[in-house]
């Protein structure tokens, strides 16, 4: 257990890399689709035992997921006319959950006195949990303003349901971020076109702050010890 808990980013990054892998997957069948979520399941769970390490960030954030998971696996027990309500309230949910964990993993990486290769694989899992806090809020945005996007035909059958719109968004939202972006998905009005907007900055700034920071504590000498903020 102590070198698991040594190597909690390195665990966290697998998990994450397997899920964003199979996320980006379209689902055809009822268990593939369960096994997605107890997947998802599994990688909330890891991140809130990773990321949370204060007690009062774990009972909240412990409140948050369960709140999550509890939404999310109502949804293969409603009828399907209450599946745009559930699934507009569970990505609300994951957003506020993602991005506290982006906030505190962040904190923690300017904390630090020396960086080793933990910080550094966890910084790499911020970036990858922010991808999906921007694929959450790309899904919103879609079920609320449907026109604010301009989707290919080819791909219009992922959304149809839960599964196939997060696959479609992961897809598109880590495009953005990478500011690299893709013809068959488009913003073309706002709510679309200002998270395009914002997540190109993010990923851009997230990049070189996390970076400085790295070159900053490999500069520093080891006998200095600073000052926490």
């Amino acid at each position: 257990m102590v070198k698991l808990r040594r190597h909690k980013h390195a665990v966290l990054l697998v998990l994450l890399v397997i899920v964003l892998a199979i996320t980006t997957v379209e689902t055809q069948s009822g268990a593939e689709r369960l096994y997605t979520d107890v997947l998802r399941t599994v990688l909330g769970v890891a991140i809130w035992i990773v990321v949370f390490e204060r007690r009062r960030e774990q009972v909240t954030m412990g409140a948050v997921l369960l709140a999550s998971l509890a939404i999310s696996w109502r949804r293969h027990f409603t009828v399907a006319s209450l599946d745009h309500a559930l699934s507009l309230a569970d990505h609300v949910v994951l957003v506020l959950f993602a991005w506290s964990a982006v906030y505190v993993i962040l904190r923690d990486l300017f904390r630090v006195r020396r960086a080793g290769a933990e910080d550094v694989l966890g910084a790499i899992c911020g970036y990858l949990i922010a991808g999906n806090a921007w694929a959450q809020m790309n899904a919103i945005a879609y079920l609320l303003v449907p026109s604010a996007y301009s989707i290919s035909p080819d791909l219009a059958s992922l959304l149809t349901d839960w599964h196939g719109r997060i696959a479609l968004f992961t897809y598109y939202a880590f495009a953005q971020v990478m500011t690299i972006g893709y013809s068959d998905v488009t913003p073309v009005h706002a709510p679309a076109t200002t998270l395009s907007l914002f997540a190109a900055l993010f990923g851009v700034f997230y990049t070189a702050v996390v970076v400085s920071q790295f070159v900053g504590l490999a500069q520093r000498p080891k006998h200095e010890t600073p000052t926490d903020q």
